[in-house]
């Protein structure tokens, strides 16, 4: 059933960059400070994350408050993202659950996260929904307004805002990499989102992911 539900998310992902007729997005790495918006309306922003973490207050899949002290004892890999999203973070998801399966045994000794900035409409309930169609062992928080999510993500130096769309709903532009931390909480650097190009190139994309799965191994033993 999981295989397929993967399968299914990339035949989607496949199937809507070729109907659009678009380019899905692409990340500029030269200098951090840069911004590279999608067509289709999901920046991914990549920010200076130096010294990023802290408290906060969310909320959980089962609607129950979560802190950061509830995710300490063990380290943590975190991507701020939204469910309505196109592209980028269905495509973060499935990264995330290989990751997982990758790690094998070590996979309960992380906690992959994913923290909503769209909690107006990622209410847990929904965004429960989501995150079990890529892996359940991935949690999901939200909160109850905009202000406590735009306080969290200035903590860890993640960006994001709503962009209108023509239709009268709303997009997400976002930062796209997963910020990791070590088991007492501490900035312990990031994994890169993969940009498209790179990802139509089998090999360099294999390799991208394997320097990701070893970056978690890494911090799972430190």
């Amino acid at each position: 059933m999981k295989v397929a539900r993967i399968i299914l998310w990339a035949l989607v992902l496949v199937v809507a960059a070729v109907v659009a007729g678009v380019y899905v997005g692409r990340v500029l790495v030269a200098d951090p400070n840069l911004e590279a918006s999608s067509s289709v309306g999901a920046a991914m922003i990549r920010s200076r994350y130096d010294e990023a973490g802290g408290p906060f207050t969310l909320v959980g899949l089962d609607g129950k408050t979560v802190t950061e002290a509830d995710l300490e004892g063990k380290p943590r890999a975190m991507f701020f993202g939204f469910t309505h999203c196109p592209d980028v973070c269905p495509t973060a998801m499935l990264d995330a659950s290989r990751w997982l399966d990758a790690l094998g045994e070590d996979a309960d000794k992380i906690n992959i996260v994913f923290v909503s900035v769209d909690p107006e409409r990622d209410r847990p309930e929904n965004l429960k929904t989501y995150l079990g169609a890529f892996d359940e062992r991935i949690i999901g928080l939200t909160a109850e307004d905009e202000d406590t999510i735009r306080d969290v993500a200035d903590r860890y130096h993640v960006r994001f805002e709503k962009v209108p769309m023509s239709n009268g709903s709303y997009t997400m532009n976002h930062t796209s990499d997963t910020l990791l931390f070590d088991a007492d909480g501490d900035y312990a650097g990031f994994i890169p989102f993969i940009a498209p190009n790179i990802r139509q190139n089998d090999k360099a994309a294999a390799a991208q992911e394997q320097k990701a799965i070893d970056t978690l191994k890494a911090l799972i033993a430190s």
